[in-house]
């Protein structure tokens, strides 16, 4: 009783603190920091009943939710909602929140209107000079005496290559808008600190992409909060500076006065079920909220379902993509609700999780290697049927199991076996708040900068650091200089550092 007063009192305090609900659309703060193949990528594949119809000039993938990766000299598709001809189409990258910012042009190789579907697809080329990086990607449309363009934030990831051995970080329940992470520590959660703090230790981790398996937003304290989660959800993920995927989870898709969060979803991030690869790995986004509207809908705390739901549409979608890709390296499932548990306790009508005895059939009949989910805000790693399935604690909510604590999970993949998915075993993800570092003058006017990184962990850590500093030629004192870029008299240095376990490390950047 105790709690819900305070819930409900900072509930009240929160709704002063959001500004008047005007424009919805998504807001991009540029200030804040971020082998030689002829492959045609088609990647997000997005189903085409989620394709938008109408509504003016939109960017259907690849999205900030769900970005594109490839390498130099690579083709790639742009999927392009757009109710009218168009006489030329134009592309470009330009570096996404980064001080030192590389544009370029991408080749448009071929371009077809679907008239079904209001939808045009354009493919371009990425130039063999591409920087490896992470870009916003502009797409530009001439017709009929004018032009439209649409500019999505960290959408094109371009790689060197495609590793065989490489790293993903799982996240889940980010929950922003959320007052209940303020019961374990209202210190790290005001101002939405805790779910930027696990950002930024990813940053620094620096694994190939992450996987965000739902519940980014809160949507149940106060009418029409979605248009505010929703926005700054958007704006913090910007933050990122690899490539993020994501799918919903039940507090993101509630409907309530008036408001359809898988609407904003839509809106914000893009499809609410899609694939993408990895080179010869395959990742499935599946929508596990995928309740009808009218066992959607939600009164503030109370919810009619909770639970999870994975509709008929999306199975047939689901089981035709594992057919499809059953010869990949690795298969990976990522959604909220772990398909191996009933949620029939989370729904007051009793409803149980629709469709996941259908869903773990797909799973074991195609071979899936590994299931992640969230939802229940605690680690848990159990295998079925040779399939491993990781659950992972919140980054930023309340918690419930004794032994848990906000955090995230770093996944290792070497060849086509998963090498290592915890901090420490037998479940445990890596805890929040035992990585950080902070920097000096690393605002490009200063040419010797150092970074202060305190590792907190059990376990040694690789992590990289940037650097800014004037143009010039520099070495680095505990660190590895593994590639260094210019423009415009900055120089941005990228360092690879070993973080001794439970130690302080300064690293320098110096003239030499």
């Amino acid at each position: 009783m105790q709690k819900a007063a305070v819930l409900g009192a900072l509930g009240i305090v929160i709704m002063l603190m959001v500004p008047a609900i005007g424009d919805m659309s998504p807001t991009v703060n540029r200030d804040d920091p971020a082998g030689e193949s002829h492959a045609v990528v088609v990647a997000p594949s997005v189903p085409g009943h989620l394709v938008p119809r109408g509504g003016g000039f939109t960017l259907v993938a690849p999205r900030s939710a769900m970005p594109v990766m490839v390498r130099p000299h690579d083709l790639f598709v742009i999927t392009v909602s757009l109710a009218q001809p168009a006489a030329d189409w134009e592309a470009t990258l330009d570096t996404a929140y980064d001080r030192v910012v590389e544009s370029f042009s991408l080749p448009v190789r071929e371009a077809h209107y679907f008239q079904e579907r209001e939808t045009w697809r354009v493919q371009v080329q990425v130039p063999e000079t591409a920087t490896p990086e992470l870009y916003n990607l502009t797409v530009t449309a001439t017709f009929g005496g004018g032009w439209a363009a649409v500019t999505e934030p960290r959408a094109v990831s371009v790689v060197s290559a495609f590793k065989s051995n490489f790293s993903f970080v799982h996240l889940t329940d980010f929950h922003i808008g959320d007052p209940r992470g303020f019961t374990e520590d209202i210190n790290k959660t005001l101002g939405w600190k805790a779910a930027k703090k696990s950002i930024d230790e990813i940053n620094l981790l620096n694994p190939d992409f992450v996987l965000i398996s739902g519940d980014l937003v809160f949507g149940q304290l106060y009418p029409f909060e979605y248009a505010f989660e929703y926005r700054t959800c958007h704006d913090i993920l910007q933050r990122f500076q690899v490539p993020t995927y994501l799918v919903p989870g039940n507090h993101d898709g509630y409907i309530q006065c008036g408001q359809d969060g898988l609407v904003f979803w839509e809106r914000f991030f893009g499809p609410r079920y899609y694939s993408f690869d990895y080179g010869s790995y395959h990742f499935t986004a599946v929508n596990s909220y995928d309740w009808p509207n009218r066992s959607r809908w939600a009164f503030s705390y109370l919810a009619f379902n909770w639970g999870g739901n994975v509709g008929a549409e999306q199975l047939a979608w689901v089981e035709a993509d594992a057919g499809a890709n059953s010869d990949a390296a690795l298969s990976v499932m990522f959604m909220h609700h772990n398909p191996l548990w009933d949620t029939a306790n989370d729904s007051l009508l009793g409803n149980g999780y629709t469709g996941r005895e259908a869903l773990l059939d797909v799973i074991d009949s195609h071979g899936v290697d590994v299931v992640l989910a969230g939802h229940v805000h605690y680690d848990h790693v159990t295998t079925v049927n040779d399939t491993l399935y990781l659950t992972t604690t919140t980054v930023s909510s309340g918690l419930s199991a004794p032994d848990t604590y906000w955090g995230y999970r770093l996944v290792r993949i070497t060849g086509d076996a998963i090498h290592s998915y915890n901090y420490r075993e037998p479940k445990y993800s890596i805890p929040l708040y035992r990585l950080n570092y902070t920097y000096d003058r690393n605002d490009g006017t200063a040419d010797t900068v150092t970074a202060t990184c305190e590792n907190d962990l059990d376990v040694d850590l690789t992590v990289r650091l940037c650097f800014y500093a004037p143009e010039g030629t520099y070495a680095v004192d505990n660190g590895v200089i593994v590639d260094q870029r210019r423009g415009e008299g900055i120089a941005k240095i990228l360092v690879d550092a070993v973080l001794p376990a439970g130690r302080e490390t300064r690293v320098t950047l110096h003239p030499g």
